[in-house]
């Protein structure tokens, strides 16, 4: 892991550990241990590949076909989904998994792109002591691409400006998978290389 990582596990308000690497340990020993393809992404994949930013959950991602063999290694491991698991229909998008503990894992469902990519070539990186799949950082743009939570926005322009992404490759994958999201790709990098003016202050009230 990326050495600034640790922040991750360290409430910046109160300077405590959140505890954090250790119920990560266990649901990524878990997920292993069980054979289930899935690629970490969010805050932690950030972290792994050097852009770390504070967060209390683990995301995880696993395609639809592996959703339940997902929920049941995590289950084994002391995660719950806080909503009912309904295994006759198909699975929902996402399940908010938690221990006793209150510990947080987010099981991301995949029917589609780009996350399917996403689990089939994230490569192995070191998180929490653990080896597992990554998302790349080409990963995460494409991911953030398809959002508009002010949060995914603020790290696709992280991404953009912070670090060496290759972003010819994230065009290469929406020539061939999607190409009507190329404008928006380009769109999205220039807003974030090149950020409109702030607004000019009022003037001092008298």
């Amino acid at each position: 892991m990326h050495p600034d990582a640790d922040v991750l596990d360290v409430d910046p308000v109160t300077g405590g550990r959140t505890g954090l690497s250790a119920y990560a340990r266990r649901a990524l020993r878990a997920l292993n241990g069980a054979k289930v393809p899935y690629a970490l992404v969010g805050a932690v994949a950030l972290a792994v590949r050097g852009l770390p930013r504070m967060t209390r959950d683990l995301d995880v991602v696993v395609v639809i076909e592996d959703a339940y063999a997902a929920l049941d290694a995590l289950g084994a491991a002391g995660f719950h989904s806080i909503a009912p698991v309904v295994r006759g229909e198909d699975p929902e998008p996402m399940y908010v998994l938690k221990d006793r503990g209150g510990n947080e894992v987010d099981l991301l469902v995949a029917a589609g792109e780009p996350e399917s990519t996403i689990v089939a070539e994230a490569p192995k990186a070191t998180a929490f002591g653990v080896r597992a799949p990554v998302a790349s950082l080409e990963h995460l743009v494409l991911m953030y691409l398809y959002s508009n939570q002010p949060r995914h926005l603020g790290d696709f322009a992280r991404i953009v400006t912070e670090t060496k992404v290759d972003l010819a490759a994230v065009e290469r994958y929406l020539l061939d998978v999607h190409p009507e999201m190329l404008a928006a790709l380009r769109e999205r990098v220039g807003a974030a290389r090149h950020p409109a003016p702030p607004p000019p202050r009022p003037k001092r009230r008298k």
